[in-house]
């Protein structure tokens, strides 16, 4: 009997699990990162996406392959599910900036310094960057 070739579900389930286990600890490690004062030193930007929006493009794209296995449909899983952690990324970011070094919970604020304060022309290809990069990298692991 041959193996089935994708798992979608669990493939899903894991890879928006490691979206969120991504997201929080790498915007944890943003939002603190950068607050004045702190080892990155003043002024430093902790919160730019670079390195960051490629560790979550890889590590949701390599839980989807592994856990999804083949299937061009769980890699096209990869684009929102890494899309949604770099947001959460800079979200708590932003969440930790506001609130100087506590997680500020109100919105208003927060979305405010995320537009203003952190989001800028490159996040865009950033965004992109995890996006094409969970896809790929979800696509090779599984062969």
């Amino acid at each position: 009997m041959s193996e089935p070739s994708g798992r979608p579900g669990p493939g899903v389930a894991a890879g928006a699990a490691a979206t969120v286990a991504g997201g929080l600890l790498l915007g944890a490690l943003q939002g603190w990162g950068s607050l004045p004062g702190e080892a990155l030193g003043e002024g430093a930007r902790g919160y730019e996406l670079g390195y960051w929006a490629l560790a979550i493009g890889l590590l949701v794209g390599a839980v989807l392959g592994k856990v999804g296995g083949q299937g061009r449909a769980i890699a096209l899983w990869g684009v929102p599910l890494a899309l949604a952690g770099v947001a959460l990324a800079q979200l708590l970011a932003a969440a930790i900036q506001v609130g100087a070094g506590d997680v500020h919970l109100e919105p208003g604020p927060v979305l405010d310094y995320w537009q203003h304060e952190i989001l800028g022309r490159n996040d865009v290809t950033f965004y992109a960057v995890a996006a094409a990069e969970a896809y790929l990298v979800a696509r090779r692991v599984a062969e």
